[in-house]
């Protein structure tokens, strides 16, 4: 497991991956408050949170010891 970001009920974390056909690169996974996922690109994220009235700056890391207090279902 990387690095897990939250903010706003959003959880954020950098994988490796091929989820375009061009290779295997470093992506976000984002999970909404409902539970949908992406995986986009730093771009893809900011636009995405944009959307939703956050920042990318607004993001903040979750201490390992801490994760099961934001356990959203997803591992």
């Amino acid at each position: 497991m990387g690095v897990v970001l939250h903010v706003g009920g959003w959880r954020v974390e950098e994988t490796v991956g091929d989820h375009d056909g061009t290779g295997a690169r470093t992506w976000f996974e984002a999970v909404d408050p409902w539970g949908a996922v992406s995986f986009v690109t730093v771009g893809g994220l900011q636009q995405l949170l944009h959307r939703h009235g956050l920042d990318v700056g607004d993001l903040r890391m979750v201490p390992p010891d801490r994760l099961s207090q934001f356990d959203d279902g997803c591992e």
